[in-house]
């Protein structure tokens, strides 16, 4: 594969490169649900969103589900027991990830590698397919993903895409997207004008995304150190629910809670895996019943500063893609943004 291949795909072709990936994957794609956009399965035939701004939920919920039965088992009539896990299901195909949530993907293979080794999360991340796409303009306003860094981002596409409407420009960045583009279209180059015309809209691009941070994202793990006593933390905590909405949303949160439920006889029974957050009250909680972050201040700061400080010191990755959709769903308007910008100032 020759680098940097970029090639020309008209719109057209979309439903044959869903018949080919289908052949292999779940394919799921944004589409319109209501007045909010939603990743479904989709088939040759369904209106896809490429354009779509953003939505709710990222696409960590495919690797990393919402609720996830872990194994079940059952007690026999001679008490002998047995386990059983779920049928594996097919892997994913994702089309249109935009760069903060590609992003949101290599964090939550650094922290399953890193932290817990859970091969089943690494392991449908390496059978995936993702074709990436760039956002042209901010998707809301509460976005800041250009300051974070991950507008830019391609990986871990198989394919990174540029929408001219009736033409898509995709390049090629591992052997499999070449092969499944190949499958799907013939593969033609694109042209000497397609390739001036994307660097305009390039650099068009760039202006349309403003930046709301004085400082690049490596300062912040000093800059939160720092503000550890801040005031900030009071003022923006006690407007918070603890509903935990920001974690639910955020495509880099990736805590999980695991409990187990089982028949009143003890028959049978299964272990299943859910969402959890630092928001929610509890989730610190350990047993005894000591609370290591018993107050909604604390428990704020500590996501704030997992997000700027904790993952980056661990993993390299800053842990906010800037996507915004905390900000836009939180019910009290608390910005993780404004208090980035608060303890950075001008660092």
């Amino acid at each position: 594969m020759m680098e940097h291949e970029i090639y020309r795909f008209p719109r057209e072709r979309l439903d044959a490169l869903i018949e080919r990936l289908g052949r292999e994957y779940r394919v799921v794609a944004p589409v319109i649900k209501g007045v909010q956009h939603a990743w479904e399965e989709v088939r040759p035939g369904t209106p896809v969103a490429l354009e779509y701004p953003t939505t709710l939920l990222p696409p960590r919920q495919f690797f990393a589900p919402q609720r996830e039965v872990l194994y079940r088992y059952r007690k026999g009539d001679d008490g002998k027991v047995t386990f059983e896990t779920p049928p594996t299901e097919r892997p994913v195909a994702l089309l249109g990830v935009h760069g903060c949530d590609l992003t949101g993907l290599r964090v939550l293979r650094s922290f399953h590698e890193s932290s817990c080794g859970d091969r089943m999360v690494t392991d449908r991340l390496d059978q995936s397919f993702i074709l990436g796409i760039a956002c042209w303009v901010p998707c809301m306003a509460e976005a800041f993903c250009r300051d974070m860094g991950s507008l830019e981002n391609e990986i871990p596409a198989d394919l990174y895409a540029w929408d001219f409407g009736e033409v898509l420009l995709l390049k090629v960045l591992k052997a499999r997207g070449r092969e499944i583009l190949a499958d799907a279209a013939p593969l033609e180059a694109a042209t000497a004008d397609e390739m001036a015309l994307l660097r305009r809209r390039m650099r068009v691009r760039h202006e349309a995304f403003p930046t709301h941070l004085r400082f690049p994202p490596s300062k912040l793990p000093v800059a939160l150190e720092a503000a550890e006593s801040d005031i900030l933390w009071d003022a923006n905590a006690d407007r918070c629910l603890s509903c935990g909405r920001c974690n639910l949303v955020c495509p880099t949160c990736t805590c999980f809670d695991v409990h187990d439920t089982g028949s009143l006889d003890g028959s049978q029974g299964e272990r299943v895996r859910s969402w959890h957050g630092c928001q929610i009250p509890g989730f610190s909680r350990v047993a005894g019943g000591h609370d290591f972050r018993p107050t909604r201040t604390q428990q704020l700061r500590y996501r704030i500063f997992r997000k700027g400080k904790y993952m980056p010191e661990r993993y390299g990755m800053v842990g906010c893609t800037g996507c915004g959709r905390c900000i836009k769903h939180c019910p009290t308007h608390i910005s993780i943004r404004d208090i980035f910008r608060q303890v950075g100032g001008t660092a």
